[in-house]
C-alpha cells in the first residue's frame, strides 16, 4: 500500500486536505474541505487508475457529505449527501510528487435544510465541479 498526502483546490471546497491510500491501480481518496469556513465537507471516493506512465487517467465513484450553517445564533446546521463521479488525470512529475485535476459530476441524494420550514425536495440535477490537487508520498 502507498500513502499520498496533499492539498486540494476546487471540487468539494475552495481548499482542503486529502489522504489517498493506493493499492496498485486502485485507491481510496479521503478529502476534507471547506468553501467558506461556515461549512465542512468530507468526500470518500474510490478510484481506478489506468496505465503505468507518469500521466495516468482515472475514474471514480464516491460520496460527499457536507454540514453547514449561516453562523448566526440559534441556527441549526444544514446537511447534504451527494454522489460524486470524478474523471481526471494524475501526473507524477517527480518520484514522490503528484499533480492532478478532475471534473466530478455530483448528484444530490439527501438533504436536511437548515430552515425547518423549508421542505422542498433535493434538486437532483447533475452539477459538474472541477478540482485540482498536489500530493506527495511521505
Amino acid at each position: 500500500m502507498q500513502l499520498r498526502i496533499g492539498v486540494t483546490a476546487g471540487g468539494i471546497g475552495s481548499f482542503g486536505a486529502s489522504v489517498e491510500f493506493l493499492w496498485g491501480s486502485r485507491s481510496i481518496d479521503v478529502n476534507l474541505a471547506t468553501f467558506t469556513f461556515n461549512e465542512v465537507s468530507l468526500a470518500v471516493t474510490g478510484k481506478q487508475y489506468f496505465g503505468s506512465a507518469d500521466l495516468r487517467p482515472f475514474l471514480g465513484v464516491g460520496l460527499w457529505g457536507s454540514v453547514g450553517s449561516t453562523g448566526q445564533d440559534g441556527d441549526q446546521a444544514g446537511k447534504a449527501l451527494l454522489l460524486r463521479l470524478p474523471v481526471g488525470g494524475d501526473w507524477n512529475f517527480t518520484g514522490t510528487h503528484h499533480l492532478g485535476a478532475s471534473l466530478a459530476v455530483n448528484v444530490g441524494l439527501w438533504i436536511d435544510r437548515a430552515d425547518p420550514d423549508d421542505d422542498r425536495p433535493i434538486n437532483q440535477s447533475p452539477v459538474p465541479l472541477p478540482g485540482a490537487y498536489y500530493r506527495f508520498e511521505p
